[in-house]
């Protein structure tokens, strides 16, 4: 009987020993298991700050309005607006190409004026023996003044396909007949004759063969565009 004091004191020893090891054990799992998860996420952070941040995007660039000198010259070609003055009483039609305009006006009778000069940065200045024209350009319009002769005249036209534009007699060919057109977008001709001195209407011209016949004498009209 002697011998259970000792017993019960050694076992309960044990237990204690076991439980401490097992505490032990525990904190150590735990303690690793924080060090993984920090060296994660340092190694995570660290890629992060490493990567490089994209690039905005570039915003996209308007595109370059065809022909009247604010883009690359490899961009531009021939562009042409054509139309009735506001009045209605006179036609008008302007052709540009890199920057470099001309435009004729007329009344269709009597009333007639060719003009020449720039047409770049939304601004239109052309001027001419017998009138000139002031004005701006943008978002598909072309608007101002023209002058012919003593006539004046407000417009506001838009850019038009061919066969619309600018037409004349050929030069060889002008002691036949000397006219001008404008064709609006309709298919409209608008023009005046000159010969000898007197004006008035100028006589429809086929716009397919670009010829008209005065007095049994094929006459060819050519367009009209800014030279290059």
């Amino acid at each position: 009987m002697k011998l259970k004091g000792p017993i019960i004191t050694l076992g309960v020893g044990l237990v204690v020993a076991g439980v401490i090891y097992t505490l032990n054990v525990d904190l150590s799992n735990d303690v690793a298991r924080n060090n993984t998860a920090a060296s994660a996420a340092a190694s995570v952070a660290t890629s992060v700050a490493s990567s490089p941040s994209p690039s905005p995007s570039a915003p996209a660039s308007s595109p370059a309005v065809v022909g009247d000198g604010s883009g690359p010259a490899g961009q531009q070609g021939t562009q042409t607006y054509a139309g009735s003055v506001k009045s209605g009483v006179a036609s008008l039609a302007i052709v540009v190409n890199k920057g470099k305009a001309i435009a004729y006006v007329c009344d269709g009778k009597s009333a007639e004026a060719w003009l020449e000069g720039t047409m770049a940065n939304g601004q239109i200045d052309l001027k001419g023996p017998k009138g000139s024209l002031k004005g701006t350009y943008g978002n598909g319009v072309a608007s101002g003044s023209v002058t012919a002769g003593s006539k004046t005249w407000e417009f506001a036209i838009k850019p038009a396909a061919p066969p619309s534009g600018l037409y004349r007699s050929a030069t060889t060919l002008r002691n036949r007949l000397d006219a001008s057109w404008v064709v609006l977008p309709d298919g409209t001709q608008v023009g005046v004759d000159s010969t000898g001195g007197t004006a008035k209407p100028a006589p429809a011209f086929n716009v397919n063969s670009k010829t008209v016949t005065v007095d049994g004498t094929v006459i060819t009209i050519e367009s009209s565009a800014p030279a290059a």
